[in-house]
């Protein structure tokens, strides 16, 4: 196609090729004003769905937002279309290197297996951070962040492209290709369980990035679409820091806290983001390592400045008496603080403690309460003092009662969630209740429900994702032959059915018998121990 026009851009060298086109760099072809761009980025779409009339039409009004974004590192959007029957879009041309390629022509070695954290970890980091922020304040998510799509210029400069282009496609992710360093590595879990997207899912996306940067590998890396759906929504990442043990634990924890599951626990914005780095930034440098080069009067990149944006600069009038007045204020604000701080620590170090046996008198009636806010009382009230003041009285005993509460909590929490749990499908439903019985250890539970699953809508092409997802459970079922009965605690089990039977209460025995039977119906030396009893 070089030479061909599309829109007011004549393709004038390839620059290369994915899953949703080819890119071009092309020159204008009718610069009217010396404001206009002379040279762009043109992607011509090739994808099946590109060609769809539907898609042809809205796909100009879909794009049109994308022009609001207007900063640094974003490459921006010039215009998009519809020309002969292709589809398009055209964004600045930046002269650089993607990280991706950057990461594959890296010699690695084993102390830095990737680009390393001093430089270009801070740098990648800071300067797609602020990208993010500014998209997300116009409600614009990238949706496919990636190394493909972070181009760095000779000078540092990072520019992010191809933002919010994955919306308008609007795949679903078992049609993403599998590519170790392409797109279905790096989707947040919410891409796959069908929860909505947030800018916290640009900020998963985000930590996988970082994390090949420093690792020179992705989070996970998985032969099939299905597979890295399973790995980015029920499994852990190994930890940066295993592969580079210089890695500072700043470092390490942050990129962990954005690659997690649960998009709460992940930072809440591009600009917390930034304040982060902010404060792990300094505290390295305070610890003497060097992280960025010294600051110079050109610096193109701004990471010396501030990372949180700067308000513009405003005149500020004469306000003598006011500061002054300000000031005086703060003195007394802060003296009163200081005299409450003191006498709070005073009150806490000095203050009589009541005895041990008063505590935990206290606390009982409390523990055996059906009513979760007199647990809270019992821990924060009596127990967690009583461990704080008498560490050495009755350790045991207190110990037990923290855990009968925490036990009693979590199964509250798991009545108050049933019926919330919305899913698309029962497939789903199933699929995730063999999840939860192999948490809780029940392994033979757990294969029969993704055997049936599979087996009821093995031939459904709407449950094929859950189907899938099933089959691969199974396999790695199959690896691992679960946790076995303590056999000790069965047998005295078993010996009490006897004693049951030998004084006649025969019902009762057969009852015990019979839900031991149930309970370990896939141990066959529990279920021999038990006909042995009959």
């Amino acid at each position: 196609m070089i030479g061909t026009r599309i829109g007011n851009w004549i393709l004038t060298s390839e620059l290369g090729t994915g899953s949703l086109g080819t890119v071009y760099k092309a020159a204008n072809a009718d610069v009217s004003s010396p404001n206009d761009p002379t040279v762009a980025a043109v992607k011509v779409l090739s994808h099946p769905l590109s060609r769809d009339p539907a898609f042809q039409a809205r796909f100009p009004s879909e794009m049109l937002g994308l022009r609001r974004l207007t900063h640094p590192n974003i490459a921006r959007l010039y215009d998009s279309g519809v020309h002969a029957g292709l589809a398009y879009y055209a964004t600045e041309f930046v002269e650089g290197t993607d990280v991706a390629t950057m990461l594959a022509r890296h010699e690695k070695s084993p102390d830095q297996p990737g680009l390393g954290w001093q430089s270009h970890f801070f740098r990648i980091a800071i300067q797609t951070a602020r990208a993010l922020k500014h998209a997300h304040h116009r409600s614009i998510l990238h949706r496919e962040l990636k190394p493909g799509n972070l181009i760095v210029t000779a000078d540092g400069s990072l520019k992010v492209t191809d933002f919010g282009v994955a919306k308008v496609f609007n795949q679903p992710p078992l049609t993403l290709p599998a590519e170790p360093m392409g797109t279905a590595g790096y989707l947040a879990p919410e891409h796959f369980t069908g929860k909505p997207l947030t800018r916290r899912s640009d900020l998963y996306a985000l930590g996988g990035v970082l994390y090949t940067v420093l690792t020179g590998r992705p989070p996970f890396v998985a032969a099939t679409a299905a597979e890295f759906m399973h790995k980015h929504c029920y499994t852990l990442p190994d930890r940066p820091a295993n592969f580079i043990p210089k890695l500072p634990h700043e470092i390490d924890d942050f990129v962990c806290a954005l690659l997690a599951k649960d998009p709460s626990r992940r930072p809440a914005s591009a600009a917390a983001i930034l304040d982060d780095l902010d404060q792990i930034r300094g505290k390295l440098e305070r610890k003497g390592a060097k992280v960025l080069p010294p600051p110079s009067a050109d610096d193109p990149t701004g990471l010396h400045a501030p990372l949180t944006e700067v308000p513009a600069a405003v005149e500020i009038a004469d306000t003598s008496r006011t500061d002054r007045r300000a000031k005086q204020l703060r003195a007394l604000v802060l003296g009163l603080s200081f005299l409450l701080v003191v006498g709070t620590i005073l009150f806490v170090f000095f203050r009589p403690h009541p005895p041990a046996e008063t505590l935990w008198t206290a606390a009982q009636p409390l523990v055996e309460s059906q009513n979760p806010d007199d647990w809270d009382r019992a821990t924060e009230e009596f127990l967690g003092p009583l461990s704080s003041w008498y560490p050495a009285w009755n350790p045991d005993e207190v110990r037990v009662a923290k855990q009968i509460l925490a036990e009693r909590k979590e199964l509250a929490r798991s009545f108050s969630s049933l019926g919330k749990a919305k899913y698309t499908s029962e497939a789903e439903r199933l699929y995730h209740r063999g999840q939860k019985l192999v948490q809780v250890g029940d392994y033979g539970e757990a294969r029969r429900t993704w055997e049936a699953l599979a087996r009821v809508f093995g031939s459904s092409e709407v449950e094929r994702r859950w189907v899938s997802l099933a089959k691969f459970a199974l396999a790695e079922l199959a690896k691992h032959p679960g946790p076995r009965a303590n056999i000790t605690a069965v047998a005295e089990a078993v010996a009490q059915a006897r004693k049951l039977r030998q004084t006649g209460q025969n019902a009762e025995a057969d009852a015990m018998l019979k839900a031991i039977e149930e309970l370990y119906r896939d141990q066959p030396d529990v279920l021999e121990l038990v006909r042995s009893a009959k």
